[in-house]
């Protein structure tokens, strides 16, 4: 890896970062084998729900409760899950009591769903349609490492944080034997609440640095925009897609200025004279620093938790969910009021025809200064318009017309990401692209669908 750094006369420190990559494979054409990581579960049972990257699934959030009392549990994101005393039974069918763990995951965005490893594919009169969600979730429940169940009568109420508003979806249940969707009749009741903490800093997840990319630790004045004054370490970062010269780190500007412009995405101003140079970037935080940070954001969250238990339905959720459809923003919570019959994996969706309608003829990735040909991989194809993936096999697909995000595992180690801005700017139908590290991408591609 090599660094260099320019001090600017306005007091500006600047990163370039650039990273050197050991690779074994000289081929010019590179062939990906993407089912890297499925295995049996621990019952040595087939499933039909297979991570594509082990260890990245969304984490479980485990509750105690007492089975012989009412309980009220309180999600990171603000669902609110109520269990009745006495309504848990053992594989005999006898009311359990005492402790029981309740473990809770939910998936509201397309990266969740992928990391996921559960089909979303819905066969209906031999047509194959894909889900798109408006959120989706695993409840289980657990004694002494047995699984226990709802009883015949039992029921279980949530108050789901959704990602959509709109009323066209339906309600679905997994079959996990069958590997299966199973559509569900369930009276739900939608409602619209004016998310109060709207006017206060919302706390960020840190993203990482990317070290391929170009970065500016930079000096300002951070009560202007005190969500970058969270972290040490705090440095902004050249988007991808976006046009910028080396070069420009030889010059010695008179003046910088940064404005933010939306979600997690600012614009910054480099002025000489009467020469601008405008460059779109986005904060991140130093490698060196990037452990500290997370820290100090998974002690936030958890403290937030703590909190969770004494609020009503009309105040503050730690972490707001803002609907990805454009009737809604994050000034909105949207929740959806229904009763499970069981325990397991459930989903509101509605399923679409959703093929992508362009196609890249030709990939290359760049290693070490070569370019080596994508051949036959597996990919995943999300429209940020939509709240759904589609994996192919094949060639690099996108929709025309619309913000599309392309990724696909190269192996245990690598992936590659294909950005909006790439397809926009692409000609003959031919793209470059680079390779990042698992974790790196899958930082990134947080990053991506979260500003969408």
């Amino acid at each position: 890896m090599q660094t260099s750094k320019t001090i600017l006369s306005i007091a500006i420190s600047v990163l370039f970062i650039t990273s050197c990559q050991n690779d074994s494979n000289t081929s010019d054409d590179v062939q990906g084998s993407t089912d890297l990581t499925y295995v049996p579960n621990e019952d040595r049972k087939l499933s039909f729900i297979k991570p594509p990257i082990l260890g990245k699934e969304p984490a479980f959030e485990n509750f105690t409760i007492d089975a012989q009392k009412d309980e009220e549990i309180t999600t990171e994101n603000g669902t609110k899950i109520t269990i009745y005393k006495n309504s848990l039974v053992d594989k005999a069918g006898n009311v359990v009591s005492g402790k029981v763990e309740i473990n809770y995951r939910d998936y509201h965005n397309p990266l969740e769903v992928y990391l996921s490893g559960i089909p979303m594919n819905y066969d209906s009169v031999g047509v194959e349609y894909v889900f798109e969600t408006a959120g989706m979730f695993e409840l289980k429940a657990s004694q002494d490492g047995k699984e226990i169940s709802l009883k015949q009568d039992g029921k279980i109420d949530l108050d789901f944080i959704s990602t959509s508003n709109e009323q066209d979806f339906n309600f679905y249940e997994f079959d996990e034997a069958k590997g299966e969707w199973i559509v569900e009749s369930k009276e739900i009741k939608t409602k619209t609440l004016l998310n109060s903490n709207s006017g206060k800093t919302a706390l960020i997840k840190p993203i990482a640095q990317n070290k391929n990319n170009y970065a500016f630790d930079m000096e300002l004045d951070k009560s202007t925009y005190p969500e970058l004054s969270q972290y040490e370490g705090t440095m902004f970062e050249v988007k991808e897609g976006e046009v910028f010269n080396s070069m420009y780190y030889n010059i010695q500007w008179d003046n910088a200025e940064v404005k933010k412009l939306s979600g997690n995405n600012y614009q910054l101003t480099l002025i000489k004279e009467d020469t601008s140079i405008l460059v779109k970037v986005k904060p991140v935080v130093a490698t060196n620093q990037y452990k500290k940070a997370m820290n100090k954001y998974n002690n936030q969250m958890a403290e937030n938790k703590k909190k969770q238990e004494n609020r009503s339905e009309f105040d503050v959720y730690s972490t707001s969910t803002i609907a990805y459809n454009t009737n809604m923003s994050a000034q909105s919570i949207i929740i959806r009021e229904f009763t499970l019959n069981g325990f397991g994996i459930y989903n509101l969706d509605k399923p679409g025809i959703m093929q992508p309608n362009g196609e890249v003829k030709t990939l290359l990735v760049n290693r070490n200064d070569e370019e080596q040909k994508l051949d036959k991989l597996s990919y995943t194809v999300v429209n940020l318009n939509r709240n759904a993936i589609v994996n192919l096999f094949g060639k690099p697909k996108y929709y025309k017309g619309a913000l599309t995000v392309v990724w696909s595992i190269l192996n245990e180690n690598e992936m590659i990401i294909i950005y909006p801005e790439q397809f926009r700017t692409m000609q003959d139908r031919k793209l470059i692209t680079s390779t990042y590290s698992i974790d790196e991408g899958i930082s990134l591609l947080d990053d991506i669908i979260a500003n969408r």
